[in-house]
């Protein structure tokens, strides 16, 4: 990024530093999740660590932009684990960007129940491609920037942004049909409706400083 535009960008990041936490509008947010207000998910990234740990430059457009490995798998309990799973939806928004809204950064739905993990190699088009369906064998959404992926590229001078991957557990299939091709996090919203079984988040954490990261 040339010097000047990075000075520019930095200078209204600090600028609009306090405009973020947009939490209250987060996908686990929706009305969905009233039934089930605290996680019953255990998520983590073995590439990157325990939730709250940082995002590679890899995992960002400074690097090469690729989804960090995520596991899950559902907390031990001596009660009702609930219903059971069927698949699961993963959704990853960035709540610190100064907008009204979470930036969405990748949704994930179809997942099959037997899969708990997400590896970077997952998310390449299929021979399904023209049906949204990728090579982990699941479909995705509408991101902000409408790719399968979109990394952590917080504005320069911001703060620290946090990524929330929200993995969601799903006791009904989502009417495929219903939604659409590539489905916005809203249309997901109402589709899940009656369906949480579980869910639980991973925090990767992503700063950029100028003169950082060749900025």
């Amino acid at each position: 990024m040339p010097a000047l535009a990075a000075r520019i960008e930095a200078a209204i990041g600090g600028l609009l530093k306090s405009a973020r936490r947009r939490d209250a509008k987060l996908f686990i947010k929706c009305a969905a999740f009233n039934s089930i207000p605290s996680p019953t998910l255990d998520v983590t990234s073995p590439e990157c660590g325990d939730t709250n740990s940082s995002l590679l430059i890899a995992h960002t457009p400074l690097g090469e932009n690729r989804f960090p490995e995520l596991s899950w798998s559902r907390q031990p309990t001596t009660g009702d684990p609930g219903p059971d799973i069927v698949e699961y939806l993963v959704i990853v928004e960035d709540p610190d960007a100064p907008l009204p809204s979470p930036v969405v950064h990748g949704i994930y739905y179809g997942i099959p129940a037997s899969k708990t993990t997400i590896l970077p190699g997952d998310l390449r088009p299929s021979s399904d491609a023209k049906d949204a369906v990728l090579t982990g064998g699941f479909k995705y959404g509408m991101n902000r920037r409408q790719t399968v992926w979109g990394g952590a590229r917080p504005v320069l001078g911001h703060g620290m942004h946090r990524y929330m991957f929200q993995v969601v557990g799903l006791s009904e299939s989502i009417d495929t049909k219903g939604v659409g091709k590539v489905p916005s996090k809203e249309v997901l919203e109402k589709a899940v409706e009656g369906k949480i079984a579980a869910w639980g988040v991973w925090v990767g954490r992503f700063e950029r400083k100028f003169g950082s990261n060749g900025e």
